[in-house]
């Protein structure tokens, strides 16, 4: 059986740091990969190979075509915020009309099509921090089977915390030694479902894990990150993989 071909975008930045130390000042800057806890956990599992983008890559990699699009069977959005898949940065006259393709609808057109959709959590995840993610009121919140808020959604549990999976025969989460399990994880972006979506995991009221359906495809929101700080040490669980495999294989199975 072929490897599903799966789309990952986001969990990435670069960082700038200023030290004033008397008269002088000092600039460093550094690119903090936190994409690599989903690849690295992928990277052995021959049922999935993972393609990554990172938010400064989207201008100029991001699929261009549905038909591009559509040569993966899964597209997960992580800590990459709406205005990274919308601007077309760089523009200079002499100006074309239109700028480039709407790569947030096309998005929504595979899903439609068969291919499946997951977002999970982070600082720009669903609203994120000031609300500046800002993916309510799009294309992706419509395929979603959560309602993201439309202001700063995060939680932060610096005290740490689990959630609780209360769907234990999802194909997602079956088989997993959820009692057993000793991680923490330190933060989530709070989301209602849909009617309709299927709950799979909560923390109190909330929920945490949240599978769906839209047009021939499936679509699941993770409320929390691949990557620390929110994933703690979750990202060192020995089903870390596992998990995110049956969570692949369940959103391919629309297509």
């Amino acid at each position: 059986m072929d490897a599903i071909q799966v789309l990952y975008v986001g969990d990435s930045e670069v960082v700038l740091n200023r030290y004033l130390v008397g008269a002088d000042v000092i600039e460093q800057s550094y690119f903090n990969d936190n994409g690599k806890w989903f690849r690295e956990a992928m990277a052995n599992e021959p049922s999935v190979k993972v393609r990554h983008i990172t938010p400064h890559g989207v201008a100029s990699e991001f699929p261009t075509t549905l038909a591009e699009l559509q040569q993966y069977q899964v597209v997960i959005f992580s800590d990459v915020g709406y205005n990274s898949m919308i601007f077309y940065p760089g523009l200079t006259p002499p100006y074309v009309y239109p700028l480039g393709p709407d790569r947030v609808g096309m998005v929504k057109a595979f899903v439609e099509a068969g291919g499946g959709f997951l977002m999970t959590g982070g600082y720009l995840s669903f609203a994120g921090i000031n609300g500046m993610a800002r993916w309510g009121g799009t294309d992706v919140e419509t395929i979603l089977p959560v309602n993201i808020a439309r202001h700063d959604d995060r939680v932060e549990m610096v005290q740490g915390f689990r959630f609780t999976v209360t769907e234990r025969a999802h194909p997602t989460v079956a088989g997993l030694p959820w009692d057993e399990a000793t991680w923490t994880l330190c933060g989530y972006n709070r989301l209602t479902a849909k009617v309709g979506g299927e709950v799979i995991a909560r923390y109190g009221d909330d929920p945490f894990l949240v599978c769906g359906g839209y047009g021939r495809g499936r679509t699941a929101a993770f409320a929390s990150d691949f990557a620390p700080h929110w994933a703690g040490d979750f990202v060192h669980w020995p089903h870390y993989t596992r998990f995110w495999t049956q969570m692949v294989q369940w959103l391919a199975g629309g297509k």
